[in-house]
């Protein structure tokens, strides 16, 4: 009797899977709740020094002037915190699946490590270009996706293989694709709600400490411009993994466990062992107290039996449960069924449904466009019999092609021309709108104007005789044009030898515009902070020099 009730729950549940997107993160939610301390340090240990290993690569080479030097060192490096991460990422999903199914523990080998740690590296190494593909591609990226999570949640008996642990994980990525697309979308919101606040927070937490505590950091006095730094966006995209991929693994660990089960019935089997276990403890305590009451001659004499019918009247009443249902047939859902169902279900149900609406009025619309395109085109032994059936025929793809060919053209044409006209506007507002500054005042910047503006301004002052506001106009032209070639950063606390320095750090290939601007500051220092009167043969030097800054930085 239970052999043939198990064979027929686990027939019903290979043709299908009955969980929700929903109730899978709703379980994970649990588990990690629940989970001690360990589970979640494993997956950190391995996580957290690739990620500050990835952001002293990102700033160490996108900002040091000897990185070609070192460059593949540190991607070296870099490789090995990634097979590193990947290694403890599959000890974390084995103690997933031991944490929640009870699964026995493994026993950790030097063969058993070594072919974890290469077989990872080889299937994840090629998740930097399939994914990027499957991405462009649209369609194949969910089952992408879920291949390389499966794969890291693959369970072996005694070692990796590369061909096994690929093939089990395709087959786990092809189930239930409706759910695993719902899961990615769900992911995605759930990491631009997590970004976005990882962000504000740690814009935030400076300006409260220089608020409450007087500290001020390079945060504070960077001020928005902190904003525009590539390092910090880095920083908060890896802060966001941090705090979500361990969701996300615990979600595919699950998912593979429901998978397998569909063979296997493995989910059933850890159920009976779990209620066995139960009963077994209930069975101890009942002999127990049996055996302190009852004599054990009258023990002895009495014989337990159960009847046919009571064992099955149990059985039943034991799949009747909560945690066996979903593996019997689905029976009609009643309006009381609909009407108990979650506010978070309901609405995420509501809103496929309005977007399969909203995509099949489209493809309806798209259909009828094409058939109108057709029937504009010359010739007389079109069939649309036999067109109908199937809308992708030849000359429709050609004429979607088409259709994306001008689409993107008129959108790069349209893109252009607003650009232009934009930079045309700008440049007439700077040029019409934007205030003279007063040179004498020690608090105008270099980028308050643009370089030509601070030539035509030092033009001027030549003219009225005014040397010394010339040169510190020519000078601020100088900066200028060098802040617009990223060669140096205009900010308030810097010096003029920062900028210098600066200069020698980013174009430190080019010595003779080092050479010259040197000479430049070295005359405008001495006219304009020593209050001398400028000749009119150095002001003629600092002029030349000045318009060789601009032709090197220029080449």
């Amino acid at each position: 009797m239970v052999v043939r009730v198990v064979d027929g729950i686990m027939k019903q549940g290979r043709k299908k899977h009955h969980k929700s997107a929903i109730r899978m993160i709703e379980e994970s939610v649990h588990l990690l709740r629940s989970a001690p301390v360990a589970l979640l340090a494993g997956y950190y240990l391995g996580s957290v020094p690739f990620v500050l290993g990835l952001l002293y690569f990102w700033a160490d080479m996108s900002r040091s002037a000897h990185a070609n030097e070192h460059s593949a060192m540190a991607a070296a490096g870099l490789s090995f915190l990634l097979v590193w991460m990947k290694f403890w990422q599959t000890v974390f999903a084995l103690q997933v699946r031991t944490q929640v199914f009870g699964e026995r523990k493994y026993r950790w080998s030097v063969r058993r490590i070594t072919s974890i740690a290469a077989t990872q590296a080889l299937i994840q190494s090629t998740r930097i270009i399939v994914m990027p593909i499957a991405g462009l591609m649209v369609i194949p990226y969910g089952y992408c996706y879920a291949f390389y999570q499966n794969a890291t949640a693959h369970v072996a008996n005694d070692v990796q293989q590369v061909k096994p642990t690929s093939k089990w994980a395709w087959t786990q990525a092809k189930l239930w694709p409706r759910q695993n697309h719902l899961l990615i979308g769900i992911f995605w919101m759930f990491g631009v709600v997590i970004f976005v606040n990882v962000s504000i927070t740690a814009f935030m937490i400076p300006q409260l400490v220089k608020t409450m505590f007087g500290i001020d950091s390079v945060f504070t006095v960077s001020g928005i411009r902190m904003l525009l730094n590539t390092t910090f966006w880095i920083a908060m995209l890896a802060m966001t993994y941090l705090l979500l991929d361990p969701l996300i693994k615990t979600v595919y660990v699950l998912r593979c466990f429901y998978g397998s089960a569909l063979e296997s019935g493995e989910d059933l089997k850890t159920e009976f062992r779990r209620i066995i276990t139960s009963s077994r403890k209930s069975a101890a305590v009942l002999l127990i107290a049996i055996l302190c009451t009852t004599p054990l001659a009258s023990f002895a004499d009495q014989r337990v039996s159960i009847s046919p019918e009571e064992l099955d009247s149990t059985i039943e009443e034991i799949m009747a449960r909560p945690e066996f249902s979903w593996r019997m047939p689905r029976e009609a859902v009643g309006k009381e069924e609909k009407e108990a169902k979650g506010a978070l279900e309901a609405a995420t149900e509501w809103l496929l449904d309005t977007l399969g609406k909203v995509f099949r009025t489209i493809g309806k619309w798209i259909t009828k466009f094409i058939k109108w395109l057709e029937d504009l085109l010359p010739g007389q032994d079109r069939k649309p019999a036999a067109s109908t059936g199937n809308w992708m025929t030849p000359v429709r793809v050609v004429l979607i092609l088409l259709l994306l060919l001008l689409l993107v053209v008129l959108t790069f044409v349209f893109t252009r021309i607003w650009r232009r006209f934009r930079s045309g506007s700008s440049e007439k507002i700077s040029t019409v709108a934007v205030p003279v500054p007063d040179l004498n005042d020690e608090g105008v910047k270099a980028d308050d104007l643009p370089a030509n503006r601070w030539l035509a301004l030092a033009k001027e002052l030549t003219i009225k005789g005014d040397l010394r506001l010339a040169m510190r106009a020519l000078y601020l032209a100088t900066l200028a044009h060098l802040a617009q070639h990223d060669m140096i950063t205009i900010e308030t606390y810097k010096s003029n030898r920062e900028y210098e320095k600066e200069l020698k750090r980013r174009a430190h290939d080019r010595q003779e515009l080092l050479l010259i601007f040197a000479k430049n500051l070295t005359i405008f220092e001495r006219v304009w902070y020593g209050m001398y009167r400028i000749a009119q043969s150095d002001f003629e030097q600092f002029a030349a020099n000045q318009k060789r800054i601009l032709a090197f930085a220029d080449q």
